[in-house]
């Protein structure tokens, strides 16, 4: 983990941020490069998305997204996804869309590790399908206890607040691993962000997501088109065409006229 950059969590919770500021100022001597944006929870949107986006876009701050997931069952994930796609359209982000996987009242339904995998794989799933670079956010206890991180081939924002050197190593991309401010939960000593009035949690990214999304042309949504046609043929011709189409991708019905 070479390479290092500094981040942000930024929700309804930060009402008071200087993005200029924010931009210009450092996380233990790192430039700050990018802002996580709760994009909402369950199907709301967070109050404060708009603002944060638009803010962090103008100052040049490079922005992700987390969705905070009360999905029980794949096909709630599915849905939930569905609903983070068609929020994000028209927005440009340039860092992943990770899942938020941590609600208590999800994990105390008592749901087996397969099926609490098979929950975050359908939202991610939709994710990825949709052109989008997915991610998984969670904490250690959740990497352990509730799902298997092995099955699902996307990278991990771990979410554990402790000292440099003490965390855990389960191959993450991003690890949060500090609240500014907080007077319990600073682990990182970083004491205040610039910019942002209160507690701010902070985040190291261990991959350079900007140049690596661009790269692979991922983060645009897919545009898809339903395309009709007729044809008339003889009957000769008739399997002939079928067999044309159906190599194309078309789903085939006839009518004799």
């Amino acid at each position: 983990m070479a390479n290092r950059y500094a981040g942000v969590d930024l929700s309804y919770a930060n009402d008071d941020v200087d993005y200029s500021a924010l931009k210009a100022g450092k996380i233990k001597g790192y430039k700050v490069k990018f802002a996580m944006l709760r994009l909402g929870h369950g199907m709301t949107k967070d109050k404060l998305f708009d603002k944060h986006y638009s803010g962090c876009k103008e100052a040049g701050i490079h922005v992700g997204v987390y969705h905070w997931s009360y999905a029980t069952t794949p096909e709630e994930a599915r849905r939930e996804a569905e609903w983070a796609v068609s929020e994000l359209a028209g927005y440009s982000i340039d860092y992943p869309a990770a899942l938020d996987f941590e609600d208590e009242s999800i994990l105390n339904k008592g749901l087996s590790k397969a099926q609490y995998t098979a929950i975050c794989k359908a939202y991610l799933d939709t994710l990825c399908a949709a052109n989008y670079y997915p991610m998984l956010y969670c904490n250690p206890n959740v990497a352990d206890n509730y799902i298997n991180l092995k099955s699902l081939p996307y990278d991990l924002w771990l979410a554990q607040y402790t000292s440099e050197g003490y965390q855990r190593d389960f191959g993450q991309g991003m690890w949060q691993f500090t609240v500014a401010g907080s007077p319990t939960l600073d682990y990182g000593d970083v004491g205040a962000v610039a910019g942002v009035r209160g507690q701010c949690d902070c985040n190291w990214a261990y991959i350079g997501y900007a140049a690596k999304i661009k790269k692979l042309g991922l983060n645009k949504p897919v545009v898809r088109y339903k395309v009709t046609g007729t044809k008339t043929v003889d009957k000769n011709k008739l399997n002939e065409a079928k067999g044309q189409l159906k190599a194309l991708g078309f789903e085939v019905t006839t009518e004799k006229i």
